[in-house]
C-alpha cells in the first residue's frame, strides 16, 4: 500500500474551533515543559554557595545527586504512558489533560516546601509524582490531534502544538533565570509554573473539546471539511487493541528505536546545557537563562518552517510521506549528531561552542515532522496507545543519559574534555538510531489500525502510485 497522500483543500481558511483547541494543545505542551524545565535552572540557585543567594536556603548536593533529582521526573514518567493511552482512547482525552497540568501545578506550588523540609527524598518524591501526571499529556494530544487535523495540515497542526516542547524551554529559560535573581528568589520559579499551570486547567476546562463531534458551536462546513478528511484512517467504533500486530510490527519497532536516541539525545541536552553553560562557560544564572534560551528560539522557528515544507510537498506529491519522514529525521539526528561530534572532536570557542549546542537542537526540530508524526501515520485510531508506548520506554534513555553526565564529569572539577564526551556519546546515540529507522521506518497506514476486520484499507485515488 503506498502512502497517503491527500489532496483535500478546505473551502473555510478563516479562523475555525479547530485553531483554538490547538492553540489551547500547544499551551498545555508549553506549560508541561515548563513545568519540567523550571528545576533545570532553579538547582544552579539551589545549590549555589557563592553567597548570591544569602537570603534563600541553598543545598549541599553533588552532581549525582542533583542528577538524580532532576531524573527523579522520568522515574514516574514512564510509568503511567500506555495507560494513558488506553484510557485516552476509551473515555476522551480532556479530563486527563486537565488533571496532568492540575497536578504539575499543585506540586510546583510545593516544591519549595518539599526541597527545604523534606530534602532529597521529598524532591524526588515530588518530581516523580509531577512526571506520573505528565505521562498522561503525550497520549491524550495525540488521540486529540488524531481528532482534530485534517490531513492536508496534519504537519503544520502536528508540528505546531509538539512545538510546545521547544516553546516551554524558551520562555522558562530566561524568565527562571530572571526570577531565580529577584527578590523572590529560587522559589518565586516554583510559584510562576504553578500558576500559570492553574490557570491554564481553568480554560481548558471550559473551552478544550474532546472531538469535533463533541463541540457544541463547530460549523457544520469545519465539522464536514474535518471528518470527512479522516474518515479513511478513523473508526467509529471503539476497537479492540491489537496488541500482538503492534508488538511485532517492524514500523513500530522503527518508531520505537528513533524515540530512544532521541531521548537521549535531546534530554541529555536540555537538562544540562545550563549546567555546562554555568561550570564551563562562566556566565551567571540571569545570563545562563538567556543563553540557554536561545537554542530553543532557533529550533521553533525552524519546526513551524519545516512543517509548512512538510504540507507544501505532501498537497503537490513531490514525495511520499515515508521519504519525507525519514529525510526529516535525519536532519534532527544526523545533523544534530554532526553538531555535537565536533564539539567532542575541534577545541572551540565560546561563541563556537554556542553556535554548535544552537545547531544540534535547531536541527532537532526536524523530528516533528520526522519520527514523532510517524504514530499517526501507522494507526490513528491508536494514536494515543502507540505514543504511550514508545514514550513510556524511550524514557528510560531520558533516565540513562543525564545521570550518566553525573557519572562522566567530575563534580568537583568539571572539564570540557569530560562534557565532550558526553556530546559524543550523544551524537553517536543520534547516529544509530536514525539509521535503524532509515532501513526499517514506514508512513504507510498497517492494516491492524481496523483491529475488528484486520484487513487493508481500500485504496483511494489519493493512495494511489504516481505515474
Amino acid at each position: 500500500m503506498s502512502d497517503q497522500v491527500v489532496l483535500l483543500t478546505s473551502s473555510t481558511e478563516r479562523w475555525g474551533v479547530r485553531h483554538t483547541q490547538i492553540i489551547l494543545m500547544f499551551l498545555c505542551m508549553m506549560i508541561a515543559y515548563a513545568l519540567r524545565m523550571n528545576l533545570a535552572v532553579a538547582i544552579v540557585a539551589m545549590t549555589d554557595k557563592s553567597g548570591t543567594n544569602k537570603d534563600f536556603t541553598t543545598f549541599d548536593w553533588d552532581k549525582r545527586t542533583q542528577a538524580m533529582v532532576l531524573t527523579s521526573f522520568f522515574w514516574g514518567y514512564l510509568i503511567t504512558q500506555v495507560f494513558a493511552g488506553q484510557m485516552s482512547e476509551k473515555y476522551g482525552p480532556k479530563l486527563f489533560l486537565a488533571g496532568a497540568i492540575g497536578v504539575n501545578g499543585i506540586l510546583a506550588l510545593g516544591t519549595p516546601a518539599a526541597a527545604i523540609h523534606g530534602g532529597v527524598v521529598a524532591m524526588c518524591a515530588n518530581r516523580m509524582i509531577q512526571g506520573m501526571a505528565q505521562g498522561f499529556i503525550y497520549p491524550s494530544i495525540n488521540v486529540l490531534l488524531s481528532k482534530w487535523a485534517p490531513l492536508t495540515e496534519k504537519s503544520r497542526i502536528f508540528s505546531f502544538v509538539f512545538s510546545g516542547i521547544i516553546f516551554g524551554p524558551l520562555i522558562m529559560l530566561p524568565v527562571a533565570g530572571l526570577l531565580a535573581g529577584s527578590p523572590g528568589g529560587w522559589p518565586s520559579i516554583f510559584y510562576f509554573t504553578g500558576i500559570v499551570s492553574m490557570l491554564w486547567v481553568l480554560v481548558w476546562y471550559f473551552y478544550g473539546v474532546n472531538s469535533p463531534s463533541e463541540h457544541k458551536t463547530i460549523s457544520a462546513e469545519e465539522k464536514r471539511y474535518i471528518t470527512s478528511s479522516l474518515s479513511n484512517s478513523m473508526s467509529k467504533k471503539k476497537l479492540p487493541t491489537p496488541w500482538g500486530k503492534i508488538v511485532t510490527s517492524v514500523p513500530m519497532w522503527a518508531i520505537l528505536v528513533a524515540h530512544f536516541s532521541q531521548n537521549w539525545g535531546f534530554w541529555t541536552l536540555l537538562n544540562n546545557t545550563p549546567t555546562y553553560i554555568n561550570e564551563i562557560l562562566k556566565f551567571n544564572i540571569k545570563s545562563n537563562g538567556i543563553l540557554s534560551a536561545l537554542p530553543y528560539l532557533t529550533m521553533w522557528l525552524m519546526t513551524i518552517a519545516i512543517s509548512w515544507i512538510s504540507d507544501y510537498i505532501n498537497k503537490r506529491q513531490y514525495m511520499t510521506i515515508t521519504a519525507q519522514r525519514k529525510m526529516w529525521n535525519t536532519v534532527a539526528h544526523w545533523g544534530g549528531a554532526l553538531a555535537l561530534f565536533s564539539l567532542y572532536m575541534f577545541d572551540t570557542s565560546t561563541v563556537e561552542v554556542l553556535f554548535l549546542l544552537t545547531a544540534a537542537l535547531t536541527l532537532n526540530s526536524g523530528v516533528y515532522s520526522g519520527f514523532l508524526a510517524n504514530h499517526l501515520d501507522l494507526a490513528p485510531n491508536f494514536a494515543g496507545t502507540l505514543m504511550g508506548i514508545t514514550n513510556s520506554l524511550a524514557n528510560v534513555t531520558s533516565i540513562m543519559g543525564p545521570l550518566l553526565v553525573g557519572f562522566m564529569v567530575d563534580k568537583d572539577n568539571p572539564t570540557k574534555e569530560q562534557w565532550g564526551l558526553v556530546f559524543l556519546l550523544s551524537g553517536g546515540v543520534f547516529f544509530v538510531g536514525n539509521l535503524f529507522y532509515i532501513i526499517f521506518g514506514s508512513a504507510e497506514t498497517q492494516q491492524w489500525n481496523n483491529s475488528i476486520t484486520d484487513q487493508p484499507k481500500e485504496l483511494t485515488k489519493e493512495d494511489s502510485p504516481k505515474s
